[in-house]
C-alpha cells in the first residue's frame, strides 16, 4: 500500500487509500501472492483506475496467457487461419490509353 502511494505523483485521497487497503486485505485473505497484487497495483496506478477493479486486475495478472500461446493462424480480428496477410484488392486496369478531351491534352 505504501509502495502504491509513494509511486503516485500526489498522495491519493484517504477514502481511495482506505478502499484500496480493504481490497488488498481481501485478496491476501484469498491467498493471492503479494507479488501478483503488486503487479496489479502497478496496472491500477498507471491506468488511473478505481480500487474496486483491483480483484479483476489480479485475476488478469494471474490468469493471463502468454502472447506466444496463441494458436497458429490466430489473428486480432478473430478470423483465424482464414485471415489473409495479403490484400485481395486488385484495382481496375484500363488496357487502353487514357482518353484526351477534344483529341488533345489540356
Amino acid at each position: 500500500m505504501s509502495e502504491y502511494a509513494a509511486e503516485c505523483k500526489r498522495r491519493p485521497p484517504s477514502s481511495t487509500l482506505g478502499h484500496l487497503g480493504r481490497e488488498i486485505k481481501n485478496l491476501l485473505q484469498e491467498d493471492f501472492s503479494p507479488g501478483d497484487i503488486r503487479r496489479a497495483l502497478v496496472i491500477l496506478r498507471t491506468k488511473g483506475l478505481s480500487p474496486s477493479v483491483l480483484p479483476s486486475l489480479v485475476n488478469q495478472v494471474v490468469n493471463a496467457s502468454p502472447a506466444s500461446a496463441s494458436p497458429a493462424g490466430a489473428s486480432a480480428s478473430g478470423a483465424g487461419p482464414w485471415a489473409s496477410t495479403t490484400s485481395s484488392y486488385t484495382p481496375y486496369l484500363n488496357p487502353t490509353s487514357a482518353p484526351t478531351t477534344f483529341g488533345g491534352s489540356l
